[in-house]
C-alpha cells in the first residue's frame, strides 16, 4: 500500500503528541500595526507585466534580531511578521499545483478515451473521492489500493469484470502517481523522459510562471509582511539526479530565481524566510527513509548547503531568517535532531552571519527543544507547525487553542526565545473552518508569534470540485477561474508540456475571500 502523504499522519497524530505534554509555543507582543484600510482584494495586478521595474530603488529593510521572546528591528521596535508560504515553487508538491494527474483524473482521462465516462462518473459518485482536502482519505479507504479495488468492483458491476480489470490494468500502468507531497517522483519522471537538461528546463519554466512579482505585490497590498520560501536541495542543484547525493552542483538559474524573489520582496517591503524542506539525505520521510542523522556525508552536504546560502545572503536584510530544517521528524531522538542543528548553526555563525535561525521541533514537542545556552545558540527562533486534521468543528479546535495557550506560553517563558508558527491551514472550505482561521490568527497575534499560512496558491482539481464538491481552503489564491489544461508529465511531449507549464503564469487564481478576511481581520479590527 502506498504510504499516505506525510501531512496526513501528522494531522491525525499531532493532537496525541501534544496531549502528552511534550509541545509548546509562546511569545511577546509585536507592534500590531497594519494598514488602516484593505486594498481591493478581488483582483490581482495586470498579468501582462511585473509591478516593479527597479526593485533596487527600494530602501533596505531593517535587520531583524531576537530580543528575549520578541523579534525586533534595528531600533529595538517589535516587528509584526504575518505571512504565507510559497508552496509548490522551489519544492514542488504536485498536490498543490496539479502538475500531472491524480488517480481520479487519470481514470477520467482514460475513460474519455474509451467512451466510459458515464459509467466511470456513476462509480465516482457512488464511491466518493480517494482523497480529501488534497490528501489521502485514510479514515475511509486506508489508501489508494483499497479505493482502486472498490472502484474495479463497482465498475465491473456496470461494464463486466473482464473489461473493468483490463481498464484498471491501464490505470495501474501510471502508478505510483506523481501526486505527492515530495518532488522526487516528479523530478525522476521528468528526467526519465527528457534527461537532466530537459528536467531542469521544464522545472524552470514552471518556477518562472508559478510565482510572479505581482503575487508579492498583492500580498503587500493586503497587509502581509512575510513569505516563507520552502526549498529542497534537489531543486537548487543541477545535473543527473542522485538520491542520496554524492555532491551538490549548484544551479545558478534556481539561485537566481531566489535572488529575484528577494528583490521583489524588498521592493514590496516584505520579509522572507528561507526554508529547507528537504536537506541532503532527508530530515524527514517525505522521499523515503531519512538518512541525515546517521550519515556523516549527508550532514557534510547539508552544512555545505547552508554555507552556500549564507555566503550568498548574509548581507541581505530582506531575509528575516533561515529555517534550517523543516519538520525534522525523522530524527531518532531529540538529541540527534539538536546535534545536527548545532552543526548547521556553527557553520552559519562561522561565516559571520547573524541572521535569525529557525529551529523546528520536528513534532517532538516544543518543550523538547533545548535551552539555547546549552549549545551557545544566539539569535534563534523556535518553531512548530499546526495542522489538526481530526478537528472538524469550532469547539474541538477551540479546546486545542486553549491547550496550546497554556502549554506554549509556559514553554516559551522557560526557553526565552521568539516563537514562529511556520505553517498552518484551516484546510476545510467550510464556514466553521474560516472562523477557526480567524481565531488562530487572533491567538497568534495576542502572543506576538509570527505566522505563515500554508499556502499562497493551490489549484483545486476541477474534476473533484465538479463531482464531489472537493474545494479546499489550502490556497489563499485558490479560486480557479476559467479552463485548466492539466500538464501530463507521463504523456505530453516536451513542447506541449513546456507550454502547459508556462501557462501557469496566466492561470486565473482568485483570492479565497473568506480565508483572506479571516486572516486579516484580527489586525484590522479596532
Amino acid at each position: 500500500m502506498r504510504r499516505p502523504p506525510l501531512r496526513i499522519f501528522l494531522l491525525l497524530a499531532l493532537g496525541a503528541l501534544w496531549a502528552t505534554g511534550c509541545d509548546g509555543d509562546g511569545g511577546a507582543a509585536p507592534d500590531g500595526s497594519g494598514p488602516d484600510t484593505a486594498a481591493d482584494s478581488t483582483t490581482l495586478p495586470d498579468a501582462a507585466a511585473d509591478v516593479s521595474d527597479d526593485a533596487a530603488a527600494a530602501p533596505p529593510l531593517s535587520r531583524l534580531k531576537a530580543a528575549g521572546t520578541a523579534i525586533v528591528d534595528e531600533t529595538g521596535a517589535p516587528v509584526a511578521l504575518r505571512g504565507v508560504n510559497l508552496g509548490g515553487w522551489l519544492f514542488h508538491e504536485t498536490w498543490i499545483t496539479l502538475v500531472d494527474h491524480s488517480i481520479p483524473s487519470r481514470i477520467w482521462q482514460l475513460a474519455t478515451e474509451q467512451d466510459l465516462t458515464a459509467d466511470v462518473e456513476a462509480v465516482f459518485l457512488e464511491l466518493g473521492p480517494p482523497r480529501t482536502g488534497g490528501l489521502v482519505l485514510v479514515e475511509r479507504w486506508g489508501g489508494d489500493d483499497a479505493w482502486l479495488a472498490a472502484f474495479e468492483q463497482a465498475l465491473g458491476a456496470r461494464i463486466g469484470g473482464d473489461r473493468a480489470a483490463a481498464f484498471l490494468t491501464e490505470v495501474r500502468a501510471y502508478l505510483p502517481d506523481l501526486y505527492d507531497d515530495s518532488d522526487l517522483r516528479l523530478l525522476e519522471a521528468l528526467e526519465r523522459r527528457f534527461g537532466a537538461e530537459g528536467r531542469e528546463e521544464l522545472l524552470g519554466t514552471f518556477q518562472d510562471a508559478w510565482i510572479r512579482e505581482r503575487d508579492i505585490q498583492w500580498l503587500a497590498e493586503q497587509g502581509f509582511t512575510l513569505v516563507r520560501v520552502p526549498m529542497t536541495w534537489r531543486e537548487l542543484t543541477h545535473g543527473p539526479l542522485e538520491d542520496p547525493p554524492t555532491a551538490l552542483r549548484w544551479d545558478d538559474a534556481a539561485l537566481g530565481r531566489l535572488d529575484t524573489l528577494l528583490d521583489w520582496c524588498e521592493a514590496a517591503r516584505i520579509y522572507a524566510v528561507i526554508d529547507i524542506q528537504e536537506a541532503p539525505g532527508g530530515q524527514n520521510d517525505y522521499s523515503g527513509e531519512p538518512r541525515l542523522y546517521a550519515d556523516p556525508a549527508m550532514q557534510e552536504l547539508t552544512v555545505e548547503l547552508w554555507e552556500t546560502l549564507s555566503e550568498r545572503y548574509r548581507d541581505r536584510n530582506v531575509v528575516a531568517a533561515y529555517s534550517l530544517l523543516a519538520e525534522p521528524l525523522g530524527a531518532p531522538s531529540t538529541r540527534a535532531r539538536d546535534e545536527v542543528y548545532d552543526r548547521i548553526v556553527a557553520a552559519i555563525r562561522a561565516k559571520g552571519d547573524d541572521h535569525l535561525l529557525v529551529i523546528h521541533d520536528g513534532f517532538f514537542g516544543m518543550a523538547t527543544l533545548p535551552d539555547p545556552a546549552t549549545y551557545g545558540w544566539t539569535n534563534v527562533v523556535y518553531s512548530t507547525h499546526l495542522f489538526e486534521w481530526s478537528a472538524r468543528d469550532t469547539e474541538s479546535y477551540r479546546a486545542l487553542i486553549r491547550f496550546y495557550d497554556t502549554l506554549f506560553t509556559q514553554t516559551q517563558a522557560q526557553q526565552g526565545v521568539p516563537y514562529f508558527i511556520g505553517s498552518f491551514s484551516p484546510i476545510w472550505d467550510e464556514p466553521w473552518a474560516y472562523e477557526i482561521a480567524h481565531e488562530l490568527v487572533t491567538f497568534f497575534e495576542q502572543h506576538g508569534w509570527p505566522w505563515s499560512l500554508w499556502t499562497l496558491k493551490r489549484v483545486d482539481d476541477p474534476l473533484e470540485v465538479r463531482l464531489w464538491g472537493e474545494s479546499t481552503a489550502w490556497g489563499l489564491l485558490g479560486r480557479l477561474q476559467g479552463d485548466f489544461d492539466r500538464p501530463d508529465v507521463l504523456r505530453d511531449d516536451r513542447d506541449t508540456l513546456r507550454a502547459k507549464l508556462a501557462a501557469y503564469g496566466e492561470l486565473d487564481l482568485r483570492p479565497n475571500e473568506a480565508l483572506l478576511q479571516a486572516l486579516t481581520r484580527p489586525w484590522r479590527e479596532p
